[in-house]
């Protein structure tokens, strides 16, 4: 009878055992399928606009009835595939100048813009002088003034001071001096800088500027290449201000107005839109998986201070 209970008594503890490691993994297992159904929901509307460019704008085609998108029996998820919509946004709109457009406005506020904000962080995080914290908090104060505050007396200062419109100068040029949100997060990271790298290159001889560009940008760039992306989708998809400075000569616009200028009188082109929507997002999404580990590892390191 002993010989029994003790034979069992391990196959009972393993049971037992078993219960408790589901009981562990009961909520981890709730997390997945909650984050499942919540990517599910983000892919969705995705994945309805890739399918639509697909789609046939019209009910019929070459003589032949198709169901369209404004049928009522029209299956985002199974139907005729058709290749017109990116055909006709190449032919008929310039996709590609307006694309070459956007990228020509940004290189310069973009990594230009990047550095000299940079050079703010480091100058805010590392170096003593008087009233930098006074300086830092009016500069970060103005994150909270609206875009729409600056708007108009920006648009008469370049337009009657610096007689700067219809031409790209206001997207360029201010932006090439950086922002206080860029810079507030580079400053996080430099908070948490090595204070003995920068006491040992002093001994042997280097000063700021020297640490500054050999020392902390090489040490910074998971960071920088994380200001990079945010500030690239942030140009990139800004709408307000080309349209403000060159929305009305057509050989300037960029792509944001280009796909803007798609006319929808009548039958919205739904799927002419959306075959422009997946265009102007591809450069973000490779830009987004190439970058992806700096990115995440930006992120992180943007919180860390002393």
């Amino acid at each position: 009878m002993q010989t029994e209970i003790s034979a069992a008594t391990p196959a009972a503890r393993q049971k037992v055992d078993k219960k408790q490691r589901f009981k562990r993994m009961l909520p981890k297992i709730a997390l997945y399928v909650i984050l499942i159904f919540l990517a599910i929901l983000w892919l969705v509307p995705f994945l309805f606009a890739l399918s639509t460019s697909f789609a046939y704008q019209f009910n019929v085609n070459g003589g032949e009835p198709v169901v369209g998108i404004y049928h009522k029996d029209y299956n985002w998820l199974w139907h005729t595939v058709t290749f017109d919509n990116y055909a006709k946004l190449f032919s008929e709109y310039n996709i590609l100048g307006g694309f070459l457009n956007t990228i020509l406005y940004m290189l310069a506020p973009l990594f230009v813009g990047v550095f000299t904000s940079a050079m703010a962080a480091y100058a805010f995080a590392r170096l003593r002088f008087p009233g930098r914290d006074a300086i830092f908090f009016v500069l970060l104060a103005t994150i909270l003034l609206p875009g729409v505050i600056t708007m108009i007396p920006s648009y008469i200062l370049f337009a009657n001071f610096y007689h700067w419109t219809n031409t790209p100068l206001p997207l360029i040029i201010p932006g090439c001096f950086g922002s206080a949100m860029t810079m507030f997060l580079i400053r996080q990271y430099f908070l948490g800088f090595p204070k003995e790298l920068e006491e040992a290159a002093q001994i042997d001889g280097m000063g700021w500027w020297g640490i500054f560009l050999r020392i902390a940008l090489p040490l910074s760039l998971p960071v920088l290449i994380t200001q990079v992306i945010l500030s690239f989708n942030g140009i990139y998809n800004d709408y307000l201000g080309p349209l403000l400075y060159v929305g009305t000569v057509t050989e300037l616009r960029t792509l944001q107005l280009v796909l803007k200028s798609i006319p929808t009188i009548g039958n919205t082109p739904y799927p002419l839109m959306m075959a422009g929507a997946v265009i102007a997002l591809i450069p973000t999404f490779i830009l987004y998986c190439a970058a992806q580990k700096f990115f995440t590892e930006g992120i992180v390191l943007s919180g860390i201070k002393e």
